[in-house]
């Protein structure tokens, strides 16, 4: 099936992450982490790079049309027409050697996200947050890995969720008011020698997984049976998501980090995005209260 992929842009992005489709520019916005850059790639292939101030996790639109990006030192206000940056939260500007990684909002408004240790010793010290639609911070779990795979249900009554060195891809169950986990249900273990990555939701409450060591991305069912898989030319996919013109889109990004050059020889398109089309509608792209 990878030879159904085309490879829509190439910047070579460190560790391209976070695809997002934006219906009202008709783009995709995406990062490379480790480069500190925001793209911003046009269904032509034409990609526009923002360098960013501190080293990004993910990216979400604003209610306001606005994007907002978790960085190192918080959350922060983009405004890509007017090229102005703007600090909401200080979460985790004092833990140096903490950053955010990924996250998404539900219809409410409500902003789940994730932060992690980037100092490379793999301590287990980030937490998943909420941000409610007032813009309070609020701590949801402690002694976090890796977040990933976050992805709030359409019913607003769960979010999905990875701590990706465990394997295992998790509901979790909110309290009525979304600012708590009642409990957390084991949904899915990836195959030994790949990491659950990041994550996106169709129209139909499916979950589209991407798996670290093997390039695939899954389509699981809400209780974790997996319906399809796509092979990508790659063995490093962070992130799947459904978006374009139509919504059939099948956009992914992926990583040159950690690859030696005779692995990169094999992988010319690795750092790049990837996209085909599927028998799949995206689900609504909700926004950022009150951002």
């Amino acid at each position: 099936m990878s030879a159904l992929f085309h490879l829509l842009s190439h910047p070579c992005a460190i560790t391209g992450e976070a695809p997002l489709w934006d219906a009202t520019r008709q783009c995709l916005w995406w990062l490379d982490i480790q480069a500190q850059r925001l793209l911003k790639t046009t269904m032509d292939g034409h990609t526009q790079a923002t360098p960013c101030p501190w080293q990004p996790g993910f990216v979400a639109l604003g209610e306001s049309g606005a994007l907002v990006l978790g960085l190192e030192t918080g959350l922060w206000r983009h405004d890509p027409d007017a090229r102005t940056w703007e600090q909401v939260t200080n979460t985790e500007a004092d833990r140096p050697n903490v950053r955010l990684n990924d996250g998404k909002p539900d219809q409410k408004g409500r902003l789940y996200f994730g932060s992690m240790d980037m100092s490379g010793t793999g301590q287990s010290i980030g937490r998943l947050y909420c941000r409610d639609s007032a813009g309070k911070v609020h701590v949801l779990r402690e002694g976090v890995g890796v977040p990933n795979a976050i992805v709030p249900d359409a019913d607003g009554a769960s979010v999905w969720f990875t701590d990706s060195p465990t394997g295992w891809v998790e509901r979790l169950i909110l309290a009525a008011d979304g600012l708590a986990v009642d409990r957390a249900e084991q949904v899915f273990r990836t195959p030994e020698g790949t990491h659950p990555d990041g994550a996106c939701l169709d129209k139909s409450g499916h979950l589209w997984l991407a798996l670290i060591g093997s390039g695939r991305i899954l389509r699981l069912t809400p209780d974790g049976a997996v319906l399809e898989t796509h092979q990508a030319p790659i063995s490093r996919a962070t992130m799947p998501m459904l978006g374009g013109p139509g919504g059939d889109m099948l956009f992914v990004t992926c990583q040159r980090r950690f690859l030696t050059p005779e692995a990169l020889e094999n992988e010319p398109w690795a750092g790049g995005l990837m996209l085909k089309s599927v028998a799949a509608s995206a689900a609504t792209v909700h926004r950022v209260a009150g951002l």
